[in-house]
Parts: C-alpha cells; structure tokens; sequence
C-alpha cells in the first residue's frame, strides 16, 4: 500500500523544492552568520542559553555553504526540464481527498493559528505595534495557512511559495522587533 508521504516527487515539484530550500538555507545561514541587530543574542536569551550564538553561528556557516548548493542544483533542474513539464504556480499534483484537506485546513486554521495568536506575546505586540509589524504577523499567519491549503489539495508549487512568502513574512517581522 502506497501512500501520498511514500509516492516519489514529481521532476518540476523536485526542483522547486530543491530551489526553495536552498534559498531558505542560504538565508538563515547568512542571516546566523551576520547577526543583523543581534538577532542570535536575542534568540539566545529568551531561551536561556545566557547569550552563547557560536553554536548558531556554526549551523549558519553549514547552511550557508550547504544552501547555495541545492539552490544551483534546483536552477539546474528547472533549465533542464522542457515545454510541459516546466512547473506552473498552480499545476496539480496529487492532493488528498477533498474532506481529508478540509479538516487539516480546518484544524490549522482553528488551533494552530487561533492558539499561536492568542498565546504568542511576540504577535499580540507585533499587532498592537500596527504598522509594517501588523502587516509581517497577519502576512506570516495567512501565508502559513495558504501554504497549508495548497499543499493538501496538490497544489505543490504554489505552497512552496506560500511558505517562502510566510518565511520572509516572519523574517520582517524578527528584523522589526526594535519596533515592537
């Protein structure tokens, strides 16, 4: 018996897959390595680490070399693909059955984001801030739900950037918490 988490990705879906984590990769592993605001400090300390960032700037120095890397080979992948199989933002893969999608949309958009606003300080502040970090938390909030609600009907490329729109979305808003 085969299931969806067991199937192989298709070529366009692989690519695009390869494309976005290693820019998401070369991201977070620039980001760890220039520290911008001090960024990794502040993390450190609301976990309790006492300020200590050179394991964060060691993993930031692995992606940071790992993540242009599958980014050149998801460029690769996609040049090489012809006519039809180039992907499209809304090209279908295969989605699970429509009830199945609705309670995991359902279940994310009730419990995951209905408790991540009402327990989450950090996006109660960034709201009541208004502005450019209002506009971050409900961009990052909607596109994790639209990543969400594409990918369970099978619409892989336009989940993947979704994510990356959720990604740079929650990016902002860690960037602009002086304002918050």
């Amino acid at each position: 018996m085969y299931t969806l988490a067991s199937q192989q990705m298709s070529a366009p879906d692989s690519a695009l897959f390869d494309l976005m984590w290693g820019l998401g990769a070369t991201t977070i592993g620039w980001v760890a390595l220039i520290n911008p605001r001090g960024i990794l400090e502040w993390i450190a300390l609301r976990r309790g680490n006492g300020g200590k960032v050179w394991p964060s700037r060691v993993a930031g120095g692995v992606f940071a070399v790992v993540g242009p890397v599958e980014a050149i080979k998801g460029i690769h992948h996609l040049l090489e693909l012809k006519g039809p199989e180039r992907p499209t933002v809304f090209h279908r893969t295969s989605g699970l059955s429509p009830v199945l999608a609705a309670v995991m949309i359902v279940a994310v958009l009730l419990v995951v984001a209905a408790h991540a606003w009402r327990t989450n300080d950090f996006l109660q502040e960034a709201w009541t801030a208004g502005g450019l970090p209002r506009v971050c938390a409900a961009l990052a909030t909607l596109a994790a739900l639209l990543s969400v609600t594409f990918t369970v009907f099978g619409y892989m490329t336009a989940g993947i950037l979704c994510s990356a729109a959720a990604a740079v979305a929650a990016a902002g808003l860690v960037l602009l918490r002086s304002r918050v």
